[in-house]
């Protein structure tokens, strides 16, 4: 089981093992019995004449009423102490949403965990590589630095083959591997201080619209041409936008689906290494909205 939506770096395979917690809460109920209630009464006469005659006393064979039913059930009724409300407490509620380990609840679930529906799902001809689910742990860190480093665009290519435009200002994330019936590509989920994703994708945008819509990189056989496109996509979360570059000659072309929610942002990369780029939407879509 998995408990945390659902850690970085290297080539495609990314991971992270998911733990569900399922919780059960037990409601005890007292009860208590009724009392029972007794009287008495006593009757004093003065004797003014010594040859008055004493009235004898009642013949202990007179039956006594019992306590009606109706009574006796209402006696019982009214001493059973009320059982106060129990709520079932939320796993995933309990966690720091800033928390790598929330964030692997967000994680997609493969398998038996699919069937029964215990977390969110991929769209049909893609599995989670759950096995291999990595998370940043239970507490936020500090803000992950900027990608963007003035008119450096080294950063789209310093992680090839893999391309992941999200990190930047981040203090927690959790990551699975994905593979469908012709490729593979990764997934990260990434936290944000409030404000911080949406600050994060815009310094993105920006950098790829300007200064690295195109630029020249030292790789292995020398200097080489980088071609860079950015283009918005409607209808994923709060904004979505999808990068792909592609060097010049014998290189790995790769892709990047940035998506944002809230302070929360999944990205989804794959690379042309051992098959043509997928399209990541119809994953991004079946995943954002357990998102927040």
């Amino acid at each position: 089981m998995r408990h945390g939506k659902w850690a970085r770096g290297g080539r495609i395979a990314m991971g992270c093992t998911v733990a569900t917690t399922l919780v059960v809460a037990v409601t005890a109920c007292s009860s208590g019995g009724s009392g029972k209630a007794s009287a008495a009464a006593a009757t004093t006469a003065n004797d003014t004449s010594s040859s008055a005659p004493t009235t004898p006393p009642a013949s202990t064979n007179t039956p006594t009423n019992p306590p009606s039913t109706t009574e006796s059930a209402a006696s019982t009724s009214a001493s059973v102490p009320t059982a106060p409300p129990t709520s079932v407490p939320s796993t995933s509620a309990s966690l720091s949403q800033t928390s790598g380990a929330y964030l692997k609840t967000l994680l997609p679930v493969s398998g038996t965990e699919a069937l029964l529906s215990l977390g969110p799902t991929l769209p049909p001809g893609w599995t989670a590589a759950t096995a291999r689910e990595l998370d940043s742990g239970p507490t936020p860190k500090p803000p992950a630095p900027s990608l963007i480093d003035g008119d450096d665009c080294t950063y789209l290519v310093k992680q090839s083959p893999t391309l992941d435009l999200a990190e930047g200002l981040s203090v927690a994330n959790a990551s699975e591997g994905l593979t469908s019936t012709t490729t593979s590509a990764s997934l990260i989920i990434y936290a944000y201080a409030p404000g911080d994703a949406a600050k994060s994708l815009a310094q993105v945008r920006q950098n790829l619209a300007s200064t690295c819509n195109g630029f020249t990189a030292m790789l292995n056989t020398g200097a080489v041409h980088v071609d860079v496109a950015a283009t918005p996509v409607s209808n994923l979360g709060d904004e979505a936008l999808l990068v792909k570059i592609t060097p010049d000659g014998p290189y790995v072309d790769a892709e990047n689906l940035v998506v944002r929610h809230g302070n929360v942002t999944l990205s989804l990369f794959a690379n042309n290494e051992l098959a043509p780029l997928p399209d990541l939407s119809p994953v991004a879509a079946a995943l954002i909205g357990g998102m927040g």
